[in-house]
């Protein structure tokens, strides 16, 4: 029988699970930390639960746990090297959550913005291609770099020019790669 993942898609309750892991830095212990691990996991984020996994195991060792770094939590919610691969996991994370906010990715000739809504992209931009689904598109096909997220009231300034859903948009994002592929392919 398959298991059914439920995940949290509130971005108050991304916002509860930092705070508690911020109050357990005082007094940490092994069940809290796999408890918060598990809290995460439903959310989707996996690669913060195996950190607060490794943080439990290492209290059972005996050794005080490392905090995660403080820019980390000060940059935004979630960064790191950016990847195809990474980038589209990200923009699901941060859709699930209904986070509002900048997506940067930075590419080593260029800057990709995706701008979040509540969960919804609704604009993207980039330094040289056209605004809206163009940069999406692009900004996807990054794989060298790094991307970070900061969390922010969507700002009324930012013009909504993408109006599908991400899932939509990222399905016509691979289906547009397969059909290079294919064309690539045969010629």
């Amino acid at each position: 029988m398959k298991k059914k993942r439920l995940h949290r898609t509130d971005a108050e309750a991304l916002m509860k699970l930092r705070c508690e892991e911020a109050q357990l830095a005082g007094s940490p212990s092994t069940d809290s930390y796999v408890k918060l691990a598990d809290a995460y996991r439903l959310l989707g984020m996996g690669k913060e639960a195996d950190r607060l996994l490794q943080m439990a195991e290492a209290i059972e060792n005996g050794q005080r746990p490392q905090p995660p770094p403080p820019a980390k939590a000060v940059d935004g919610l979630l960064s790191g090297k950016a990847t195809p691969t990474m980038v589209i996991e990200v923009i699901q994370i941060l859709s699930r959550t209904k986070l509002s906010g900048d997506f940067i990715i930075d590419a080593k000739t260029e800057t990709f913005h995706l701008f979040f809504d509540d969960g919804f992209i609704v604009s993207a931009s980039s330094d040289h291609h056209p605004a809206g689904v163009d940069s999406f598109r692009m900004a996807l096909k990054v794989s060298q770099g790094t991307y970070h997220f900061v969390q922010k009231p969507l700002l009324k300034d930012v013009p909504h020019l993408i109006h599908e859903r991400v899932d939509v948009l990222l399905l016509h994002a691979m289906q547009d790669q397969d059909e290079r592929m294919v064309k690539g392919n045969h010629p």
